[in-house]
């Protein structure tokens, strides 16, 4: 059996062409990814209610769990210093 003959395994093909490539305020990004972890099995129907791959919103999950997303820029970066205030 090839594609011309079984015609039942394809019910709907959507083709989505945007042109251009969107930007997403961090704000937007951190709505879309609260609005995945709402429900189990939530982030494959979230991503295509807003158009966008599921892994992208996968790597946006992984951004806002490591508290990356929404972070414009680090205050300060974490320094150790060895052999001060006497312990060597």
């Amino acid at each position: 059996m090839d594609i011309l003959t079984d015609r039942s395994r394809v019910e709907r093909l959507e083709i989505v062409d945007t042109g251009r490539r969107r930007r997403f305020s961090d704000a937007e990004k951190i709505r879309i990814v609260e609005e995945s972890l709402s429900a189990p099995r939530m982030g494959s129907a979230t991503a295509r209610r807003h158009g966008i791959a599921v892994p992208l919103l996968f790597a946006w999950r992984k951004a806002y769990r490591d508290g990356q997303l929404g972070n414009e820029a680090a205050s300060f970066y974490p320094v150790r210093l060895d052999g001060v205030g006497g312990h060597a």
